[in-house]
């Protein structure tokens, strides 16, 4: 347990300063490129019109932001950290961090779409559907997926630890 903790706090560290954190040279053009992709996929869901760029229109005063920290890159990477500290091999890593991608991604555009479609319905439900609503429907997804990951892999020697 205390080689899990180290090796994810650890992972966590590197993969946000190398993926997130603005100093980083690949960073900027991953959120970018991550954040236009999420703009472009929910822009699919929404109602004809409502979407400029990485703005969803509620009305000509009020507009939702899809920006870096609305991309779906944060619970990524800590869904990605636990599986990389965890005890399993690489192929079974590479396949959960692919799938875990895809499926956050998946549920992320699901959340915004929920969240414009509760603002839509009155602006005063954005801290619910976003805060509250929207984030634990992220952090359940990247739980259920990390328990899924734990519960397919191989038994693996105690000595393992890839």
């Amino acid at each position: 347990m205390r080689n899990f903790l180290l090796l994810y706090w650890l992972s966590i560290g590197l993969l946000f300063a190398v993926f997130y954190w603005e100093v980083s040279p690949v960073a900027p053009m991953l959120n970018g490129v991550q954040t236009n992709v999420t703009t472009f996929l929910t822009s699919l869901t929404l109602p004809s019109g409502i979407m400029e760029e990485e703005r969803i229109i509620i009305n000509p005063h009020y507009a939702l932001v899809i920006e870096k920290a609305c991309n779906g890159m944060i619970p990524y990477l800590f869904f990605l950290a636990s599986i990389i500290a965890f005890p399993s091999t690489l192929r079974h890593k590479l396949f959960w961090g692919l799938l875990g991608y895809v499926v956050i991604e998946g549920i992320n555009i699901l959340r915004i779409w929920i969240i414009s479609m509760m603002v839509l319905e009155q602006k005063s439900n954005f801290s619910l559907a976003h805060d509250y609503l929207g984030n634990a429907l992220l952090i359940i997804t990247a739980l259920g997926l990390f328990v899924l990951f734990v519960k397919s892999r191989k038994s693996l020697s105690p000595l393992a630890y890839s």
